[in-house]
């Protein structure tokens, strides 16, 4: 017997959570990862094991087991799945053959099950789950570029992932709030010239062009056009006001 009957609605729920661990890139995260969970109805774990398991690597890599990201990781699953069908997963990893899983054999896992355009929501997750704590540790770092390396992904696109989830921390007094947080916006730090603004502008834009969600809600559209103005309107203030 399936799970869940009904089991398309719940990648709506799960933007909720997705929300809550990254704002729009969490819950564009989390409807593609639940869209692609959810859309095989049979009892086959090992998808959501291996996951399950990255994420558990992933807290585990810079030694110190922070309650924050095991909070992201339990809410997430609970909040798509249901506490029925996440408990089984919690309780079948304990005992999974997934355990003993290199982490080349769990990102072969995913990317089985995965199409090329979804890596990037996975990624995006991992940072969710390592900045959930207010800071990236160095071996968090690692750990998410050996999977995102895995993908294919270019240091240059990982990079620009990354900085959706830390801000730029400057205590310099030359640049005004407004421009520091433009900065954020597109995912970089005062002091870059004007060529990485129109980079990362270029690269965000296409990735945040609501075009590309296409026959999905108008709720995620909505998101999606939110998103794409804040990084229109970061860019164009640079553009005026940053020398």
């Amino acid at each position: 017997m399936a799970i869940l009957t009904d089991y398309k609605y719940y990648k709506w729920i799960a933007i909720l959570p997705g929300w809550y661990i990254g704002d729009f890139v969490g819950a564009i995260a989390a409807y593609f990862l639940v869209d692609t969970l959810m859309s095989n109805k049979k009892e086959d774990l090992s998808f959501d094991l291996a996951l399950l398991r990255i994420c558990t690597l992933l807290i585990k890599s810079d030694g110190n087991v922070n309650p924050e990201e095991i909070k992201v990781v339990r809410e997430f699953f609970i909040q798509t799945f249901g506490k029925r069908k996440s408990e089984k997963v919690f309780k079948e990893i304990k005992t999974s053959y997934i355990r003993n899983s290199t982490l080349d054999q769990l990102v072969t896992v995913l990317k089985l099950r995965l199409s090329p355009t979804k890596y990037y929501s996975v990624i995006q997750m991992l940072y969710a789950v390592a900045a959930a704590d207010g800071k990236i540790q160095k071996n968090e770092d690692l750990f998410i570029e050996d999977v995102a390396m895995q993908f294919g992904f270019s240091k240059d696109r990982l990079q620009t992932i990354r900085n959706q989830f830390v801000k730029a921390n400057t205590k310099s007094k030359k640049y005004s709030k407004k421009i520091i947080d433009s900065f954020n916006v597109l995912g970089l730090e005062p002091g870059v010239d004007i060529n990485d603004i129109k980079t990362s502008y270029r690269k965000l834009a296409k990735e945040y062009h609501p075009d590309k969600l296409t026959g999905m809600s108008d709720g995620i559209k909505n998101l999606a056009k939110q998103k794409f103005q804040m990084i229109q309107e970061a860019y164009e203030y640079l553009n005026k006001n940053y020398v």
